[in-house]
């Protein structure tokens, strides 16, 4: 049984490289039998068509050398795809501000069901932290597309004192970490989850 689905697997195989390649003689062999109305030749529409003619050539011989390329170095290619596989991943599964305002209202859904006195204290002060910075409109987010970053400002969006729009008091990089608050990838917030951990828990009652 299992010989005959290796059969199966290897036929089915064959038979779709073997479809490739017929599609790919067809397309060549279609553009090759593609003759300008004499009307138009040595006008812009000609020069227009050569060039899309070309370009598909072009990314067809591409893809040709790719595959064999792919063949002969099949360890270093299965890397490369694991690379580009695992960074698009990442980029699909980078959370948005959004995504971080929902996990915050969760958060703080589930602290207020519990009585103030079993609330853990770390827990409980982050999330009153963060209604602070939302309430002072300090919470930024920036994004490096696999990941993200929730930052603090130094003013609201809408203030416009010298302080908040001169470009030499502005956040520096060198100390940009210390403004980080929490750090979003593969669709959660790992600060705010670090920090909810047993947040059921008070230990001072213990």
């Amino acid at each position: 049984m299992a010989l005959r689905s290796v059969r199966y697997a290897s036929s089915f195989f064959r038979n779709n490289v073997d479809a490739i390649k017929q599609k790919r003689t067809d397309l060549k062999t279609r553009l090759d039998a593609i003759q300008f109305p004499e009307k138009y030749k040595g006008t812009i529409w000609e020069k227009w068509a050569t060039y899309w003619k070309n370009l598909v050539r072009d990314y067809k011989e591409m893809a040709i050398d790719t595959g064999k390329t792919m063949r002969e170095r099949p360890v270093r290619s299965g890397i490369y795809l694991t690379l580009l596989g695992g960074t698009y991943y990442c980029c699909a599964t980078n959370p948005d501000e959004a995504d971080f305002v929902d996990r915050f209202r969760q958060c703080t859904n589930e602290l207020q069901l519990v009585h103030p006195s079993c609330q853990n204290p770390t827990a409980a002060q982050h999330i009153q932290f963060l209604q602070r910075c939302y309430n002072e409109g300090i919470i930024r987010r920036i994004s490096l597309g696999v990941v993200s970053f929730i930052w603090l400002d130094n003013f609201d969006r809408g203030v416009a004192i010298y302080k908040a729009i001169c470009p030499y008091l502005q956040p520096r990089y060198m100390t940009f970490h210390e403004r980080i608050v929490d750090v979003g990838f593969n669709n959660e917030w790992w600060m705010m989850q670090k920090k909810m951990v047993d947040y059921d828990i008070n230990e001072e009652n213990l």
